[in-house]
């Protein structure tokens, strides 16, 4: 089908929630009592073909105070129908100012990545390759995962983590920073059913300032952890959803107070880098701040973001995985072509969400096989949606 007589004829958004499996509890940043379930805004964009590419506002908090779908489906209109769908900057353009009146900016992140989603996935539709051949092509088919247990009783994270183990997984992240001594059981009793030969790390969140993340990491890697994410409060999850100017304003700073823990630690550290400027990753790279970099194209702002991140680790031969922010099987199957096309991705990434969630809205259903996750096969994205699920779900 050629491409060129493309154009975007319509666009639809609809509000989904889904209950997570379990209440989940982090150190930095989550609702009081924890969270029950994800609200996820899902983004159609029509061709004049019929073809529909597909897209999602990721994990939405309510305290964002998120825009009504009628809001941002009607500014999308404004800008996007009629517009050719092969000038995609244009495109861009035409969406942001639907986007830039969005307050809150982790939701405008996770807004502009929606947008880009579906625009790639209906390019991919029209042109009948996967997203990863736009985004360069595939070096991988299959993304190890690395199993995400959030903050509960040791009795229960080590259920979960030996329920997984038997399915397969081998790497295992395990959220702390609430209360060091169940951290550290929890830790011990982890690695002992674990054994040696599996990757354990721990996400504080950015609960510790520098002396207790100096302690309490020496504690931790005697109790046999293999890396450790967002260790700093001065980078904490919540400073990054909230308040990434705080970084941008002064990258070099905080690139600094991670290099000055790296010194003082033999624990590999791992951060976020796509909730702020590019100049937060390369003053980590100049500054030596860290062994990895952890991407999450939704909060990147877009696939094509994520990717630049993930290039810049490349050309300074640094290791990267990808994050999660508890997405659906759409923003999934995106970070998979992600993930596929993206040469430094080498640690086992955090593509958690379907496995959290109880339900999801698309056709096939990801699963985890083998300790990860396949690539989504066909044009596009390589999912739909499920109308009976997205009429189960409506929020």
């Amino acid at each position: 089908m050629s491409l060129l007589p493309t154009r975007i004829a319509d666009i639809a958004v609809q509000v989904v929630q889904i209950p997570r499996h379990y209440v989940t509890h982090v150190a930095d940043g989550s609702p009081p009592g924890g969270k029950e379930a994800s609200l996820y805004y899902v983004l159609q964009i029509i061709g004049d073909d019929g073809q529909v590419g597909l897209g999602e506002i990721s994990d939405i908090e309510p305290d964002w105070a998120p825009p009504s779908a009628d809001s941002i489906r009607q500014g999308l209109l404004n800008g996007l129908v009629g517009e050719a769908l092969i000038d995609e900057a244009a495109l861009k353009k035409r969406a942001e100012p639907a986007i830039t009146v969005i307050a809150h900016p982790e939701l405008r992140r996770l807004t502009r990545c929606a947008v880009e989603m579906a625009v790639l996935d209906l390019l991919g539709r029209c042109t009948s390759l996967p997203v990863c051949a736009l985004l360069g092509g595939p070096v991988r088919q299959h993304i190890t995962v690395s199993w995400v247990a959030y903050i509960r009783s040791t009795e229960d994270v080590v259920a979960e983590v030996e329920q997984r183990q038997a399915q397969g997984f081998n790497a295992f992240k395990l959220k702390v920073g609430l209360d060091a001594d169940a951290d550290d059981e929890r830790v011990r009793e982890v690695r002992q059913r674990l054994g040696p030969g599996a990757h354990l790390r721990v996400d504080a969140s950015g609960a510790w300032d520098h002396e207790e993340a100096v302690a309490r990491l020496h504690r931790l890697a005697e109790l046999g952890i293999d890396a450790v994410e967002t260790p700093l409060s001065a980078i904490s999850r919540s400073l990054a959803k909230d308040q990434p100017q705080v970084i941008d304003e002064d990258p070099e700073s905080a690139a600094r107070s991670l290099a000055a823990l790296r010194s003082q630690i033999s624990v590999p550290i791992i951060e976020h880098v796509g909730d702020f400027d590019d100049a937060f990753t390369l003053a980590l790279l100049a500054n030596k701040a860290v062994d990895a970099i952890n991407v999450i194209p939704a909060q990147a702002g877009g696939l094509r973001r994520a990717m630049r991140l993930l290039q810049l680790a490349q050309a300074a031969g640094m290791p990267a995985l990808l994050g999660s922010t508890v997405e659906l099987g759409i923003g999934t199957a995106a970070a998979l072509h992600v993930a596929a096309a993206a040469t430094a991705v080498t640690w086992a990434s955090d593509l958690v969400g379907p496995g959290l969630l109880t339900a999801d809205v698309v056709e096939p259903a990801i699963r985890y096989e083998s300790g990860g996750l396949a690539l989504p096969p066909g044009a596009g994205l390589g999912v739909c949606l499920s109308a009976s699920a997205m009429e189960r779900w409506q929020a």
